[in-house]
């Protein structure tokens, strides 16, 4: 059989031998590696690391300390998503015929806020920037007047024959900041040492929502009570607990939490097995 041809610089893959303490003090020694090359090895580690990452989160993805499963939630309330928590918003005492895909908006957007801001002023800015991106001095000064009751009752009237599509901007900014101090209103319940119960009542799609919060004092305990009109489930969430119930028929749901005065918590409440955002509630704990 011919000999096999042997190539010039050919390596075997026979592992070199580790470098001894004298070649490591030797000062014309090369290692194999410097350590210089980490440049070029750590980008190539840390792709790895973010390749196995995303695996394990695609595998099990992290939940929230009160959910059991995989939730789908979404981005935001649609008018169409939202519809089963529109019908309450229809009874709002707020002139000017808001329209629906407005309402629905504002009814997001106070969600959010309300649980980051407390000043009635900036929550106000907060929930209707969107609709008016372009007006932060006329929706300072409004927010300003709408804050305080005595121009809400004044101006109910007034605004009472407004077309909103045909309104001017400052009207549409007062119907839409009324509209939104309903909502704030109405999905807000504050208990104290003074006020122990307080009860909301929201219209669904589905028939009326009660809401009721109690404040034990001498437990600093918060018990919330739902009466579902279906199916559906609650979540009260502060800072430290969280705690959860559900049912597969129209009744009631008790939570209760640990609590203190100036604590503020959430309450989420879902109806039915649709995919549609829960409706937040605030539940406030007065100091005195």
């Amino acid at each position: 059989m011919p000999t096999p041809p042997v190539y010039p610089d050919f390596e075997t893959s026979t592992p070199a031998p580790a470098a001894s303490e004298d070649d490591a003090l030797d000062p014309n020694y090369t290692p194999v590696f410097d350590s210089g090359d980490l440049s070029t090895v750590q980008p190539h580690f840390e792709a790895l690391l973010k390749r196995r990452l995303r695996q394990e989160i695609a595998h099990r993805p992290p939940l929230f300390p009160w959910e059991k499963g995989l939730q789908d939630y979404p981005d935001a309330l649609r008018p169409g998503a939202a519809s089963i928590w529109l019908d309450h918003l229809k009874n709002l005492s707020v002139p000017g015929d808001v329209p629906e895909d407005v309402l629905a908006d504002l009814l997001n957007q106070c969600q959010q806020v309300a649980q980051d801001i407390r000043q009635t002023g900036r929550r106000l800015v907060a929930a209707v920037e969107g609709l008016f991106p372009d007006q932060p001095q006329t929706l300072e000064y409004i927010a300003g007047l709408v804050a305080r009751p005595a121009y809400r009752s004044a101006q109910t009237e007034s605004l009472a024959e407004v077309d909103y599509p045909k309104a001017s901007i400052q009207q549409q900014v007062a119907l839409a900041m009324l509209a939104a101090q309903g909502i704030f209103e109405a999905l807000s319940l504050t208990v104290g040492p003074t006020t122990l119960t307080q009860t909301q009542t929201w219209l669904t799609a589905s028939g009326v929502l009660t809401v009721q919060a109690t404040y034990a004092a001498a437990e600093n305990q918060l018990e919330v009570k739902a009466v579902l009109p279906t199916d559906g489930s609650l979540t009260l969430i502060s800072l430290d607990e969280t705690a959860g119930s559900e049912r597969s028929t129209p009744g009631e749901l008790v939570l209760r939490l640990t609590t203190h005065p100036g604590a503020v918590h959430r309450l989420d409440v879902s109806l039915g097995q649709t995919k549609v955002a829960p409706l937040s509630f605030q539940v406030m704990i007065a100091e005195r």
